[in-house]
């Protein structure tokens, strides 16, 4: 009602090679290149998520903004990734296989967060994808 453009974005699990390992993606990495075996997961491991690599977060709020989009956008990609899923790609981006070992009495989250994408490919379809993140990760 004032002339103030909004945009209005939810992003899902966003990662990329420089993020804090307070969060799952970038610990995950570093066991990964540390080759630990046992490879810890919190949680039973089946709590799964939606990776989208902050480069596409960007480019999708760019596109949004642009367009002057006033309905709320899903950053997401729509597939669902489980930490079980996580650390067997992360440990194989770096070539071994580890003994994977959760720990249920760990903080764990939300259970299934993955989002619908539909919308946001209005303005921007992701092309990196988790599997090409890894890899960016693990050299960098």
């Amino acid at each position: 009602a004032e002339g103030v453009p909004v945009t209005v974005v939810r992003p899902f699990s966003g990662y990329g090679s420089d993020q804090d390992l307070d969060y799952p993606f970038p610990s995950f990495i570093d066991r990964a290149k540390r080759r630990a075996d046992p490879f810890d997961v919190w949680g039973d491991g089946t709590q799964a998520r939606d990776f989208i690599h902050i480069d596409d977060v960007v480019q999708a709020c760019l596109n949004i903004v642009e367009a002057r989009e006033t309905r709320p956008v899903n950053l997401c990609t729509g597939v669902p990734t489980t930490f079980l899923e996580l650390a067997a790609a992360c440990a194989a981006a770096v070539g071994y296989e580890p003994t994977v070992v959760t720990h249920p009495d760990k903080p764990t989250g939300v259970h299934f967060r993955v989002g619908d994408p539909a919308r946001m490919h209005e303005f921007h379809t992701p092309r990196i994808t988790l599997a090409e993140g890894i890899l960016r990760a693990v050299q960098a």
